[in-house]
C-alpha cells in the first residue's frame, strides 16, 4: 500500500510538472504575441523600405536589369551601410545611398534598444502582455484586491489549479511580486473601469471575488460586472454583515460575505475552549473542529465511524494512530483507545457528548 502510494505521489508530481511546463510555454507564447504587436510598425516600416529600394532598383537600374531577388538583396545590403556596388550613374538611385542606410539603421537600432530593454524588464509591456494572456484564458477566476485576504484567496486558487486574472489597485503592494512569479495575469489599475474588466475577459470568466477593503468599490464592481455578464457568479466582501445580507438578497449575488461576521465564531470558541481548532456558522448554527482523544470507555470508544455520525451526529476530519494519520476515514473503521482525532459537528451535538460522565476523560486533546 505505501509503494502504490509512492507512485501516485509521482504521478501527480510529473501531471503537475507537465501542466508547469505547459503553463510556462503559455505565457512565452502570449510574451511573443505581445512583443510582435508592439513591433509590428517597425517591421512594417522595414519591410516598405527594402521594398521601396528593391523596385527602384529593378526599374532604374542600368546597364544590366536586376532580377527581383537581386533587387530585394542590394536594397537589404544598403539599408545597413553595405553599397552592393560602385556610386551609381543613375539620378534614381544615387539618393537610395544616401536615405537608406540612415532610415534603415534607425529604425533596427531602435528596435533592437527597445527589444533589448524589453526582454530585461518585461514590466515594460506588463499591460499588453497580461492583456494577451487573459484573452486567451477561458473559465477562469477574476480576483479583484489584493491585500492579505486577496493573497490568501489567490494562493489558495492557484493550490486547486484554477487560472486566476488579479486586479490590484496599489502599485507598491507588497505581493504583486508573488503574482508576477506566478505569472497570472495582473492588472494595475482600477477595477471600476469598465475598460479594465473587459481586458480581463470577464465575459468568459467562471466567476469574480471582490476583496477590497471598499465596501462600495466592492459593491460598484459588482454591478460592472453583472451588466457586463449577468450570469456572473459574484462573491463580494462586505464590513457589515447586515448590509452584505441586504445586497445580496436585493441584487441576486451569490455570495455576500462580512469578514467580521467570517472571523467572530473562530475568535469566540478559541477563547472559550482550546481544543477547538476551526469553527464557522452555518444558518446561525455553530459548527466546530475539535480536537479528541479516545479513551478507554469513553462514547467513541469501540465504535466505527458510522456510528459515531449516526448516533451523535459528529463527523471524523481526521484520525490519527501509531500507525500514521489519515483524513476522512471511513465509515467501517473502528476507533480505538488513544487514537487522536479532529471531529466535527454542531456545537450542541460536541458538548452534549462531553456531558456524560464517561466522557470527562475524553475529549481533552493532549
Amino acid at each position: 500500500m505505501p509503494g502504490r502510494g509512492f507512485e501516485q505521489l509521482r504521478v501527480d508530481v510529473r501531471g503537475d510538472r507537465r501542466r508547469f511546463v505547459g503553463s510556462r510555454w503559455w505565457r512565452e507564447w502570449c510574451f511573443a504575441r505581445t512583443a510582435l504587436a508592439h513591433f509590428r510598425l517597425r517591421l512594417l516600416l522595414m519591410v516598405l523600405i527594402v521594398a521601396t529600394g528593391a523596385l527602384v532598383f529593378r526599374v532604374f537600374h542600368f546597364p544590366e536589369r536586376l532580377s527581383m531577388w537581386e533587387s530585394v538583396y542590394y536594397s537589404w545590403s544598403l539599408v545597413f551601410g553595405e553599397p552592393p556596388e560602385e556610386f551609381p550613374e543613375s539620378w534614381a538611385i544615387r539618393p537610395l545611398f544616401f536615405l537608406m542606410p540612415v532610415l534603415g539603421l534607425t529604425i533596427i537600432i531602435e528596435g533592437i534598444v527597445d527589444f533589448s530593454l524589453m526582454l530585461r524588464d518585461r514590466r515594460r509591456c506588463e499591460r499588453s502582455w497580461c492583456r494577451t494572456m487573459a484573452t486567451s484564458m477561458n473559465d477562469h477566476v477574476v480576483l479583484v484586491g489584493l491585500g492579505r485576504l486577496g493573497f490568501r484567496i489567490f494562493k489558495l486558487l492557484r493550490q486547486l489549479g484554477e487560472a486566476v486574472v488579479v486586479f490590484e489597485r496599489d502599485a507598491g503592494n507588497q505581493f504583486l511580486d508573488d503574482v508576477r512569479r506566478d505569472g497570472s495575469p495582473l492588472f494595475i489599475g482600477d477595477a471600476r473601469r469598465e475598460a479594465l474588466l473587459e481586458e480581463a475577459n470577464i465575459r468568459r470568466a467562471k466567476s469574480i471575488i471582490l476583496a477590497t477593503d471598499d465596501d462600495l468599490a466592492n459593491l460598484e464592481i459588482a454591478l460592472d460586472a453583472r451588466r457586463i455578464v449577468p450570469e456572473i457568479p459574484v462573491v463580494l466582501r462586505m464590513f457589515d454583515q447586515n448590509i452584505a445580507d441586504k445586497v445580496g438578497k436585493a441584487f441576486d449575488l451569490h455570495h455576500a460575505m462580512s469578514q467580521s461576521a467570517i472571523s467572530a465564531p473562530s475568535f469566540t470558541m478559541a477563547a472559550v475552549d482550546k481544543s477547538i481548532a476551526y469553527s464557522f456558522a452555518v444558518d446561525d448554527e455553530l459548527v466546530v473542529m475539535k480536537n479528541w482523544c479516545v479513551c478507554e470507555g469513553g462514547p467513541m470508544c469501540g465504535r466505527t465511524v458510522g456510528e459515531v455520525m449516526t448516533e451523535y451526529g459528529v463527523g471524523v476530519v481526521r484520525r490519527k494512530t501509531a500507525d500514521g494519520s489519515r483524513l476522512f476515514p471511513g465509515p467501517e473503521t473502528r476507533l480505538g483507545a488513544g487514537d487522536e482525532l479532529l471531529v466535527e459537528g454542531a456545537f450542541r451535538s460536541l458538548l452534549d457528548l462531553n456531558r456524560p460522565a464517561a466522557a470527562k476523560i475524553e475529549g481533552a486533546p493532549r
